[in-house]
């Protein structure tokens, strides 16, 4: 099953999975760290004292992650759910600095790789309800702010923004991209009238397009091509991968 371009020397593969747990889905993760260069994950499901655990799922990644869970707050129940990650190739990315974010929903490494150097991002935004839209372009400023902050002019942006095209949020994020002069990447080259989707809900079978891969002008550039994952189902989520 081919999902990369590990043969190709000039090309480097990004994935964005929103796992619903790692350790759950990690045949899987194991399966795309075999061509992909780099991960980001959404809903890792970690508790904070779990995040080391991210450094044994590929001996040849090295790895960021943050925890949704504050464990200050006392006794905790249930499932930790949320939590963002990055994993990434050491051989290909050896130069890297993990920058910090404020936003639980944002983890973040910067890259520098020859005479190049960016950003990359793993986005896990809030489920759409009116209610959620000031913490969901917040997420999104936070982002700007942090490339603004790093003076840098590419970015990656991978995650579950929660944001179909037609859809409040997909609106709204719409909207703020062209502010920034952001790309999506995703909808750019799929299309937003083709019948593309990153998600299967679990309740009704409805199909959305939930996941995206955000770049800065100057990261479009290197942008080649985007494909979902269909034949990936360990979640409810399937896998988005950007070729560069």
């Amino acid at each position: 099953m081919a999902i990369g371009n590990r043969n190709q020397p000039n090309k480097t593969s990004f994935i964005s999975y929103n796992c619903r747990s790692v350790m759950r889905s990690i045949d899987c993760v194991k399966l795309l760290c075999q061509t992909a260069d780099l991960i980001a994950l959404q809903e890792t499901w970690l508790m904070p004292h779990d995040i080391p655990l991210l450094g044994g799922i590929d001996r040849d990644f090295a790895y960021t992650g943050k925890s949704a869970v504050d464990t200050s707050a006392g006794i905790l129940r249930g499932r930790p759910y949320g939590g963002v990650a990055i994993l990434w190739r050491k051989s290909v990315f050896k130069c890297v600095s993990v920058v910090e974010c404020k936003s639980v929903r944002l983890a973040a490494i910067k890259i520098a790789l020859e005479n190049r150097h960016f950003l990359v991002f793993s986005v896990y935004m809030p489920t759409e309800a009116i209610e959620n839209l000031t913490e969901f372009t917040d997420c999104l400023s936070e982002m700007s702010a942090i490339i603004d902050s790093n003076n840098e002019d590419s970015a990656y942006m991978l995650g579950d923004f929660n944001a179909h095209p037609t859809a409040l949020f997909g609106k709204e994020l719409k909207l703020f991209c062209c502010e920034q002069n952001w790309m999506c990447a995703d909808i750019d080259i799929l299309g937003s009238s083709s019948d593309a989707y990153s998600y299967i809900s679990d309740v009704h079978g409805s199909r959305s397009w939930l996941d995206h891969i955000l770049v800065t002008e100057a990261a479009n550039l290197s942008v080649i091509d985007v494909r979902i994952k269909y034949n990936i189902s360990w979640s409810d989520h399937f896998p988005m991968e950007l070729i560069c």
